[in-house]
């Protein structure tokens, strides 16, 4: 077993491959993206303005001079040529080229076997890549997402992902588009931090604090340990109290609003009765009773007021 040669990354690499199941995932999300990343950036910035009203002779000219176009655009999704394990390149080269020479690199490293008519077995380079959809940005991907597993065993996959993620930076930077990012209810297994976040596109649910990765079955299996711990604590038979301990009361309590990761807390009566809100990790909150942070704000809940006031054991109202 080896260390994922991507960036910096301490996560052990595939048998056989120099790349972590994190970096592999994120690898086929871009090529996914890449396609649809293209289309929005024709239909922004080259979708040709309505034709000019005819004239009165017949003509068809613009009665305006056209929109200028970006020409950072026209060389992203133009013709060209690229180097995938070449020279430094300037950041012009276009999507296409880039795509198509990562799979010629690929294609030449691929083993084709092939017999003679006297039986003896050849085995040498494939010539050339051929996608079964044409040479466009979106075929170029699809034939990249096929050949990503062997593509990762051969010492450029840093190279190919660092290229793949320039490509789709570049145009995040242009359409102003990009995948949304969920957060996650329960805390990070590895640091605690409730950081947790799922991306459209990606597998594997990440933590933004220290990096660690959860496919979605192991963050399942997480948040089902989480709240059995919770409603473990909060449904046990409490030992016999002492004069020193504190006693708590269930209370009606409302979810008024969510300020960064906390809520602010309010009793559940009329606004003219109530006292200043309360502000409680949000994420504590949806771990115990299970409704996503995001969907908090307005939730009616019960809770466990201690003597001193502080709210513990969140449950649905």
């Amino acid at each position: 077993m080896t260390t994922c040669t991507i960036g910096h990354c301490p996560r052990t690499a595939v048998d056989g491959s120099y790349a972590c199941p994190v970096h592999a995932d994120e690898l086929r999300a871009w090529l996914a993206e890449l396609p649809g990343q293209v289309r929005l950036l024709a239909d922004e910035f080259l979708t040709p303005a309505a034709a000019a009203a005819r004239g009165r002779i017949g003509g068809t000219g613009r009665a305006h001079s056209p929109v200028p176009v970006d020409l950072r655009v026209l060389t992203l999704i133009g013709p060209g040529r690229y180097d995938a394990v070449g020279p430094d390149d300037d950041g012009t080269a276009p999507i296409a080229a880039v795509l198509a020479a990562w799979a010629g690199h690929i294609t030449y490293t691929y083993p084709s076997v092939t017999r003679d008519r006297h039986g003896t077995t050849h085995i040498r380079p494939c010539e050339q890549a051929w996608p079964a959809a044409g040479r466009t940005v979106t075929a170029w991907c699809a034939w990249l997402t096929a050949y990503l597993p062997y593509a990762l065993t051969l010492p450029a996959a840093d190279d190919l992902h660092h290229d793949i993620d320039h490509l789709v930076h570049r145009l995040r930077g242009l359409t102003h588009t990009e995948p949304r990012t969920h957060p996650r209810a329960a805390p990070c297994p590895a640091c605690d931090a409730f950081a947790l976040a799922s991306t459209d596109g990606h597998w594997h649910i990440r933590c933004t604090a220290c990096g660690h990765a959860l496919t979605p079955q192991e963050y399942d299996q997480h948040l089902a340990a989480v709240l059995d711990t919770h409603q473990s604590t909060g449904h046990t038979t409490a030992p016999e109290r002492t004069p020193h301990m504190s006693e708590t009361v269930p209370v009606p309590v409302r979810v008024l609003l969510l300020f960064g990761d906390q809520a602010e807390i309010v009793a559940d009566v009329p606004a003219e009765e109530r006292a200043e809100p309360a502000r409680y990790p949000a994420a504590d909150i949806a771990a115990a009773t299970g409704i996503p942070v995001d969907q908090l704000a307005g939730a009616r809940l019960t809770a466990d007021a201690a003597d001193d006031g502080r709210l513990s054991n969140w449950r649905r109202a």
